[in-house]
């Protein structure tokens, strides 16, 4: 036990000083957390029926939630996996090198590194710190839109992001307080959505114009067990809600996709089982697909951001704003307002061409905010909601039928195009 406690302390201060390559996942830092209070604390106090209304963050619960997975498990036990669970982490995310001095990758790592030693610092010692979410989610963009990263320290990747923006998410892993007032979200649970949603929306367009060459270049040194997607959790709803199915099939389905690209391309290339065929080929014929399926979760994040709102407006008109805790003038000055402008960065000439579909997709959605935002400018919030309400309901149609048909005709387009750019790579060969 001497020696197993030994071990753990110093595994403890070493995390104080990692700095990932790569940002780890809400799920990963909840995980640490949970160990070392489990280690430290031992069992976490039983639920309660006070729980529920009790006035505790969101973030203090997804810690308590998590903590208590662990009741049962022995401190002996829970630092031996604290410890397995560090290393297992330091190989997936890998260190910066003290090298890397681009500028853009130190604002991502710096990022990445505040976020790290946060988690420890919450270990340790139950504090908080405040972080912006908006700050976090833009550091990951500018991060990452036109750096070379490595996924681990053997893999290193191109342009494409490594991780989703752990807005609120990161705040819960880490240990970090939020202004509530802020993000939309209150102690109950209130808002269905979860800003980081629209937060991530400039990541997910940057991974999009990701160049099919830069796309091949990046499949060639990522091991398959390492893909973009695989690292990828639902954004606008919590993992275990099960709303959050939708984003957590689009995910499954691409990470599906990305999985047998790597894995057949061990098999394809001269001295191979195939080797009259590239793995290069494969690769640019699933580029397409990978595209429309970031478009579609863009397209997805925005309809569940325009959704929740709907639904928080109902309730709020028919409860009142002190139950919900969402007044109507803040949800559409959060809500949608930025939903709207969203929408339309989604058509900017700058943006890939799947994008901008998207963004065409859309166009009803940023119609109907902009209308409902300009009748409370002249009428009054309450006539702008009524409006907002009323107009939702109507289109009903679009987005449970309509949108979803242009999702598959988006994947069947990708699939015959898809043969284009790998006949292109073929005879490229």
């Amino acid at each position: 036990m001497t020696t197993l406690a030994s071990t753990f302390r110093a595994k403890t201060n070493s995390m104080k000083s990692w700095r990932p390559r790569n940002p780890p996942s809400n799920r990963d830092r909840l995980e640490l957390y949970a160990l070392h209070k489990q280690s430290v604390s031992g069992d976490a106090p039983p639920a309660t029926t006070d729980d529920s209304s009790s006035s505790s963050s969101v973030a203090d619960k997804a810690k308590l939630a998590a903590w208590r997975t662990k009741r049962g498990m022995t401190q002996a036990e829970a630092m031996q996996r604290y410890v397995e669970e560090c290393d297992r982490q330091l190989r997936i995310y890998g260190t910066r090198d003290n090298n890397d001095n681009d500028g853009t990758v130190s604002a991502s790592a710096s990022s990445a590194s505040t976020s790290s030693g946060a988690v420890v610092a919450e270990i340790e010692t139950t504090t908080t710190a405040i972080a912006s979410s908006t700050n976090g989610g833009e550091a990951s963009a500018s991060g990452h839109s036109n750096t070379n990263t490595n996924t681990t320290t053997n893999y290193p990747s191109t342009t494409t992001p490594q991780n989703t923006p752990a807005a609120r998410g990161a705040a819960v892993g880490s240990g970090e307080s939020y202004d509530e007032s802020n993000t939309g979200n209150n102690g109950g649970g209130g808002i269905l959505l979860c800003p980081r949603g629209l937060a991530a929306i400039p990541l997910l367009c940057a991974a999009a114009s990701e160049s099919r060459s830069a796309y091949l270049a990046r499949l060639q040194v990522t091991h398959p067990s390492n893909g973009w997607w695989a690292k990828q959790e639902p954004l606008c709803l919590e993992v275990e809600n099960p709303l959050s199915i939708p984003e957590k099939i689009i995910i499954a389905l691409a990470t599906y996709v990305e999985k047998i690209s790597l894995v057949l391309s061990n098999y394809m290339g001269e001295g191979r089982a195939v080797s009259i065929m590239s793995p290069r080929v494969l690769q640019a014929f699933l580029w397409p697909v990978h595209n429309v399926f970031l478009c579609t979760w863009i397209c997805l994040i925005l309809a569940t951001t325009y959704l929740g709102s709907l639904v928080m407006m109902c309730q709020t008109l028919l409860f009142g704003a002190k139950r919900t805790n969402a007044p109507l003038g803040r949800l559409f000055m959060e809500e949608v307002h930025p939903g709207a402008r969203a929408v339309e960065a989604l058509c900017e000439q700058h943006q890939a061409i799947g994008v901008r579909v998207a963004g065409l997709a859309l166009m009803p959605l940023m119609m109907l905010c902009d209308l409902s935002t300009s009748v409370v400018g002249r009428m009054g919030v309450l006539a702008g909601s009524l409006v907002f309400v009323g107009m939702g309901l109507c289109s009903w149609w679009y987005w449970m039928c309509i949108l979803p048909w242009l999702v598959v005709c988006g994947l069947c387009l990708a699939t015959m195009s898809g043969w284009c750019f790998g006949l292109i790579e073929l005879a490229g060969n």
